[in-house]
């Protein structure tokens, strides 16, 4: 698992594993979402496999499956609702990390400006415009 850090109160993830969530404790998350559609890859964590382990570890869970490069207007909503509501700070995971940071930067490009989540994501490597710029 490789964890960067967005701002104090969000992290993002590529695939976790269950061995992960003890080091998800000590980094002090307090919730998970999970981007990443079931079965998208052989030998992939189940939701319903990691969603039981963060709750009898106290960490709130929430699924949210997206496919790669699809961000509906529904999907951006659903992504900010779970991101305003959920206990901070939060992991945001799914296979490479560029989902949640793409829906993360769509959500709140509005308020904080296209300049502002694109320079963001780029400080913890990844590129959003083309994204960004076709919203």
């Amino acid at each position: 698992m490789k964890v960067k850090q967005l701002n104090t109160q969000i992290y993002i993830a590529d695939q976790i594993s269950l061995g992960d969530i003890n080091t998800i404790k000590k980094l002090g998350i307090r919730s998970v979402m999970n981007n990443r559609p079931d079965n998208e890859e052989v030998n992939q964590p189940l939701s319903n496999e990691i969603s039981y382990e963060f709750q009898a570890s106290g960490i709130e869970y929430a699924y949210l499956p997206i496919a790669p490069g699809i961000y509906s207007q529904t999907n951006i909503h659903e992504f900010e609702q779970l991101l305003d509501t959920m206990k901070k700070p939060i992991l945001i995971f799914c296979r490479s990390g560029n989902r949640a940071v793409n829906l993360w930067a769509l959500s709140k490009m509005n308020t904080l400006g296209k300049e502002y989540v694109i320079d963001k994501a780029k400080n913890i490597g990844f590129d959003v415009s083309s994204t960004i710029n076709t919203y």
